[in-house]
Order: C-alpha cells, then structure tokens, then sequence
C-alpha cells in the first residue's frame, strides 16, 4: 500500500521541475515591445516579441538577424534592428523601413552592445511566429504604370 507522502512525490518533483526551467527561461528570455516604424513591415509598432540573450546563442551576430542593441546615441535605450553586416567584432544595423535611423547615421556597434537577438513574435495573435531572416523586398515607385492590386491585373509573357 503506498502511502500519502509517496503520492506527493511526483507532485513535488513536478513543481521543482517547473520553477526550475522557469528561472532558466526567465534568466535567458525576456519580452520587448516594438514601438518605432523602423523595422515596418516587418515588425510593426505595438507588437510584442520574445527575444533571448546571446550568451545562451554562444556565437556572434549573423547577417539577416533581428536584434536588440543599446542605442550608441543614448545608452539608456535600445534599438530593434537587423544585423547588415559583422566586421572585426563590430556590426553594422538597418532598419526594415525606409525612414530610419541606424549604423548609416551612427556607425557600426560592437558586439558587446548586442544583448539580445529576436526569437519570434507573440503578438498580435494573427501575426505569431519567426521573425523572417531576409527583410521584405521594399518597392520603391519609379513612375509609370500603378502597381498591380489583384492576381488577375498580372500580365504573362508579354
């Protein structure tokens, strides 16, 4: 017959478990807001991210990742950008969106002022998931013809 504390073991463990990846997670995950149009339209101001530290990555920064880093103008801040380009330990940022502010203006960073690197999106529901490794190709209006607005206005093989 077992008793009632060899029931609770399971319990116990369950529970010790649980807070432990919940420190684990909380030590190395956090949430970020999306606030500026910078990153548009990939990510859009009022979206809520879940990023993760670069330690747990254990490797620089690559081309094409979104992350967060202290802002050189203002250390108090942080910007959400995409790595351009790593050089000699320093990387060059830009923004998704055509008004933006980054390395163009301010130069590259160092890689000690990358903390985090975006995991995914949270919010809003309808948009979840990974944040796209490549920013969307951005149409810039030469004149001429508008654009197309439906699949039916394309035009094959003229």
């Amino acid at each position: 017959m077992r008793t009632e504390r060899g029931r609770l073991r399971p319990l116990f463990f369950v529970l010790g478990l649980a807070t432990g990846l919940a420190v684990v997670a909380a030590r190395w995950t956090d949430a970020a807001a999306v606030r500026g149009a910078s990153m548009a339209p990939t990510l859009l101001p009022g979206e809520r991210l879940l990023v993760e530290r670069w330690t747990f990555r254990r490797r620089s920064p690559r081309a094409g990742d979104v992350v967060l880093a202290r802002d050189p103008r203002q250390p108090s801040r942080e910007l959400i950008k995409r790595v351009a380009s790593v050089v000699d330990g320093r990387v060059s940022l830009r923004g998704d969106g055509m008004a933006t502010t980054d390395s163009r203006t301010f130069g590259t960073v160092p890689f000690s002022d990358i903390e985090w690197r975006v995991a995914l999106r949270y919010w809003p529901v309808r948009r979840i998931g990974p944040i796209p490794a490549a920013p969307p190709l951005a149409y810039e209006p030469q004149g001429g013809e508008p654009a197309c607005t439906a699949f039916g206005d394309l035009v094959v093989g003229e």
